[in-house]
């Protein structure tokens, strides 16, 4: 007689139904790890981080790709697409591509087409293809440059402090005043520079000079007594000719005795140039002591007949009241 039957726990059951999953799972073929599978359909995809933008931001774009497992990307990237971004950085990473770039556009535009290249199994390039994406352009242009809501152009702000263009002014004021002055002053003195120089003696001092000179000259001396009284006549000519207003110098002697006769302190000068014609014109030679008398000859002629001064006009005129 048994008093106990101790039985054993029988697990062919369950180690039955575990062997049964685990063969399950093994002949399904999934992967777990996430890695695409060998016979995968090659594709590329593109998005963005976000479809509104202004210029100046930075935005990235990753380019999501599936190629078959025993192809592979070259070592230098083909991507196209990429030719009118500002790109700034790239990162390549398992099954995608991130691109960093710059919004430079001042319109709305489209990102892509983008393409990728790789290698097949039998190391031949294969292209892969993305629809291009949308880039709308926040900022105050709008879609359209024309109808852009742009605000007015604003004064440039002066950054000079106010004491260095008041001083600026003031310099320039002075030297604008001292160029004015100086001018003024420099035809001031040009102005009685010409004065000076302009004025001239009275023709009786004229007449006066050009004796002395003449006598100074020495012709006499030098035995040169026709080229003396040449020169003699011609001052004294000269000197009629400015008191008289008609061409003394260019009429003979019997001009000008017609053109003074009625002028009796003209005509005591007439024996003293028919003299020097005849010295001139011919072999005559006065003596020695002639030459002075015709010199004190013209000199009383010269100061009974030089005009008078202003002073001198008045008193004549006194002188006529009285008597």
């Amino acid at each position: 007689m048994t008093l106990f039957s101790l039985k054993r726990p029988s697990y062919r059951k369950e180690l039955s139904l575990l062997w049964a999953l685990i063969c399950f799972f093994m002949g399904s073929g999934t992967v777990w790890s996430g890695a695409p599978e060998t016979d995968s359909v090659p594709a590329l995809s593109a998005s963005i981080e976000k479809n509104t933008a202004m210029i100046g931001d930075l935005l990235w774009v990753t380019l999501r790709y599936a190629v078959p497992g025993n192809a592979k990307l070259p070592e230098k990237l083909g991507i196209g697409g990429l030719e009118t971004l500002t790109v700034l950085e790239q990162k390549i990473e398992p099954h995608q591509i991130k691109i960093r770039f710059m919004v430079d556009q001042l319109e709305s535009f489209d990102l892509g087409p983008f393409t990728l290249t790789y290698i097949d199994h039998q190391n031949n390039e294969q292209h892969l293809t993305a629809d291009p994406v949308a880039i709308t352009d926040n900022s105050n242009l709008g879609k359209k440059m024309e109808n852009a809501a742009l605000k007015p152009n604003q004064d440039i702000i002066s950054t000079q402090s106010g004491w260095l263009s008041y001083l600026l002014w003031t310099f320039g004021a002075i030297l604008l005043f001292g160029a004015v002055a100086g001018f003024l002053w420099w035809q001031k003195k040009r102005r009685i520079h010409d004065m000076q120089v302009t004025v001239e003696d009275p023709p009786h001092v004229r007449a006066d000079k050009d004796i002395d000179k003449l006598i100074a000259s020495g012709l006499i001396e030098r035995g040169d007594v026709k080229a003396f009284y040449f020169i003699f006549s011609e001052t004294i000519r000269r000197y009629m000719e400015s008191i008289r207003c008609f061409p003394a110098a260019e009429m003979t002697t019997e001009e000008i005795a017609r053109a003074i006769q009625t002028d009796p302190s003209d005509q005591r000068i007439l024996p003293l140039l028919r003299q020097a014609d005849l010295v001139k014109f011919s072999d005559v030679i006065p003596a020695p002591d002639r030459k002075d008398q015709d010199v004190l000859m013209a000199r009383t002629y010269i100061q009974q007949t030089r005009p008078m001064t202003n002073d001198q006009q008045e008193n004549s005129s006194l002188q006529e009241v009285r008597s």
